[in-house]
Parts: C-alpha cells; sequence; structure tokens
C-alpha cells in the first residue's frame, strides 16, 4: 500500500468529514469494529512479532507490557469502538443561544478540531482508539506509533483503511506514518498551517522533546504515578484492597501507585499490615524516592503529622495525573479535592480507575495534565471545540 503524507489531502478530509452525520461516522465505527472482529488472529500473530523483537532489543518489562496484546485485550478494543458508537458527539449542537436587543441571533455551536497529530509509544490499542474518537468527532488524525509496536499497528491500521473505503469516507481521514525518520515528525511539529493539536502519548523524554519544540498545542502528560493519603478517619477495611489494587494490577500504568502516604496516628495500627501485604504481594519497598515515577511493583512509604503535611508532599512530588485519599472525614475529603492540583482526584477509590472508558467517555486519547483546553482522560467532548455563527437581517455595526 502506497504510504505517502500529503498534508492538503488531509486537511482536505478534514472538510470532508465535516459534512458528515453522526449516522454515517457511526457506520464507519460499525465496519471497523467488524474488521477487528474478522482480522483477530492476524492483529494477534503480529503483536507475537512485536513483541519478539521487544524482548530481542532487551526493552523493559513495563514497556513490554504495554506492548502486548491479548485475546481478552483485543475484545475490549472492540467493546470501546462500540461504546464510542453509542455516544452523542455533539457536533452540529447549539451549547449557548442569544438574541441581541437589535434581533441579531447569536449561536454558539460546538464543532471537530480539525486535525490531530498523535505521537505515542508502545499500546498499540491507542491506534484504534483514535481512530474511533476522531472519525466520531469529525477530526482527521495523523498518527505516529513507535517502531517497537510496527507490526501490529500497521494491521490495525489496514483495518482502518478499509473501513473507511467501506464508509465512503476519506482515505486519508486517518493516516498512519510508518517511517522510522525522525525528521518527518520534527517537521510536522511546527506545520501549525494545517495541524490544529497535537497529543502526546510516550516517556517523559519524548512528550518534553514534543512540549519543546513544537508551534501546535500540546495535550499530554510527561510523566505519572499517583499517591494515596490515608487519613486518620479512613475506614481501614477498605485500605489493603484499595493500595493493592492501585500498585499490582498494572503497575506499568501512569496511575499506578507509587507512595502511600500515612497519617501519623494509623502509624501502629496500620504500617506493619501494608508492608506485609505488599511483600505477599512481591512489591518492593523503597524508601525515600519521592520524586520516581516507578512503572513497576516498587512503592515508598511516607508518614505525616498532620492533613496539612500530606497535602504539601503530595502537591510537592505530584505529576498533577492521579492522586487519592482514603478517609470518611467530609472536611478532610473536601480541603483535600480543593488543595491538590491534579487532573482527578480518587477518594475511597483506587488511581487505576483513572481511565477514559471507566469515565464512560467510551475510550480516550490519553490523560491530559495541563489546564488549557482538556483536563484527564481525553474522550470525545475534548476533541471538539466551537464556535459562533451570527445570523442577522441586514444588520450592520453603528
Amino acid at each position: 500500500m502506497k504510504n505517502t503524507l500529503n498534508l492538503k489531502t488531509i486537511k482536505d478530509s478534514f472538510i470532508k468529514l465535516s459534512n458528515k452525520s453522526e449516522n454515517e461516522r457511526n457506520i464507519f465505527l460499525t465496519n471497523l469494529a467488524d474488521e477487528l472482529s474478522n482480522n483477530k488472529d492476524k492483529i494477534l500473530s503480529a503483536n507475537r512479532k512485536d513483541l519478539q523483537n521487544a524482548k530481542k532489543n532487551k526493552l523493559s518489562v513495563a514497556f513490554v507490557q504495554r506492548l502486548k496484546l491479548g485475546k481478552f485485550d483485543l475484545k475490549k478494543i472492540i467493546e470501546r469502538v462500540k461504546q464510542v458508537k453509542a455516544l452523542d458527539s455533539g457536533i452540529g449542537k447549539i451549547i449557548e443561544k442569544k438574541l441581541s436587543d437589535t434581533g441579531l441571533e447569536i449561536h454558539k455551536v460546538r464543532v471537530s478540531i480539525g486535525t490531530i497529530l498523535i505521537i505515542y509509544e508502545s499500546r498499540p490499542e491507542v491506534t484504534i482508539d483514535v481512530a474511533c474518537l476522531c472519525i466520531k468527532s469529525g477530526n482527521a488524525a495523523i498518527l505516529k506509533g513507535g517502531s517497537e509496536a510496527l507490526e501490529t499497528n500497521l494491521v490495525l491500521y489496514e483495518c482502518i483503511k478499509k473501513s473507511l473505503i467501506k464508509s465512503s469516507f476519506p482515505n486519508e481521514a486517518i493516516y498512519f506514518i510508518q517511517s522510522k525518520n525522525k525528521n518527518t515528525v520534527r517537521k510536522l511539529l511546527k506545520r501549525n498551517d494545517i495541524i490544529d493539536l497535537i497529543i502526546a502519548r510516550g516517556g517523559y523524554e519524548m512528550v518534553k522533546s514534543i512540549q519543546n519544540n513544537s508551534s501546535i498545542p500540546v495535550l499530554a502528560h510527561s510523566s505519572g504515578g499517583a499517591r494515596i493519603y490515608i487519613d486518620k478517619s479512613a475506614d481501614l477495611s477498605m485500605v489493603e484492597k484499595i493500595l493493592i489494587n492501585a500498585k499490582i494490577t498494572k503497575p506499568s500504568a501512569c496511575n499506578s501507585l507509587d507512595t502511600v502516604v500515612i497519617h501519623k496516628d494509623l502509624k501502629d495500627k496500620l504500617l506493619a499490615k501494608i508492608i506485609k501485604s505488599f511483600k505477599k504481594n512481591k512489591v518492593e519497598i523503597i524508601n525515600g524516592k519521592w520524586n520516581q515515577e516507578f512503572l513497576g511493583m516498587k512503592v515508598s512509604i511516607k508518614i505525616v503529622d498532620s492533613l496539612n503535611e500530606a497535602i504539601d508532599f503530595v502537591n510537592t512530588y505530584s505529576k498533577k495525573h492521579s492522586e487519592g485519599i482514603i478517609a470518611q472525614d467530609k472536611k478532610v475529603i473536601n480541603k483535600f479535592c480543593q488543595s491538590i492540583d491534579s487532573a482527578t482526584i480518587f477518594v475511597n477509590s483506587s488511581t487505576r480507575l483513572h481511565d477514559g472508558y471507566i469515565f464512560g467517555l467510551g475510550a480516550e486519547m490519553g490523560i491530559a495534565t495541563g489546564k488549557l483546553h482538556a483536563r484527564g482522560p481525553v474522550g470525545l467532548k475534548e476533541l471538539s471545540i466551537y464556535k459562533w455563527i451570527v445570523y442577522g437581517k441586514g444588520h450592520i455595526r453603528k
């Protein structure tokens, strides 16, 4: 298949997408779900090749874990496509309507952002999440996945291309960059005449490099890892369950637990039990590395004298991604939630719940930790913006 990047064609694809109805966009999602189901064996076979190459290249355990795609993972991907189909994108809907004193009818209308460049490492499921969310929200997308997942991504991209054709959509509405030449991406970071938004998903160095070199707005989180504060008012019966889930269900995830923060009044009755539970689950206790994102079976523990000290500690070391509190005192909970600067705060629940699918967004493009346009899981609504449409009857400004 010829794979030549033509930004003008991709921009034109966005204009054509803008004139597609929600029902037409849903047809693409139906076709995509079918293509993925029909090509399960081919997708899983390609992923096995990527895993073999990753192990041969001695990539980290966390990296390999994010790369792996099993039967259950593929089933979840297909379910997410169907869930996105069931959602209302809101594109074309009037958000706000005003009538001026002179009779001008002023509409604030939800519209697609335009052309989005998504740069990501490992995680082949991102390829499909991007395709379904961008088409559903009427955006054209340029995808640049990591070379470590190339075999899997190429098969997934074939499914996307076939679905576009079957749905009578522009072929370049979703474009996958196959080239490993880093200059290709560097040049794209400056093309704010064509590309409206960049979404970056990957390691700290990659994301920071994109943020520092882009002339286009970037949605991203450069690092993650969570802290969970256990207040003296906590229901101790839920503590172990939440901490273990937040740490071991997927240690390589950016919403996994890095530091347990314990109020001093609970030290005698809780600390030994927590340490025993972590050791039982093969989690290593690390001393003093509060700033490190472990992405593995490691955790640190901090004892604090008060709620205020806990808040200061969390804000000092937070990556503004996921933070949590276990408490029953509502005043404590409210103060913690109002004081912590993070995209999402989890009260009496695992930070591993930080996910667009869990939040009912169908799927997500990633987690954004900035404060412009979108924060937390980036779903359909976060892939839209608005414009004003003003209706007059020969009105002029006096």
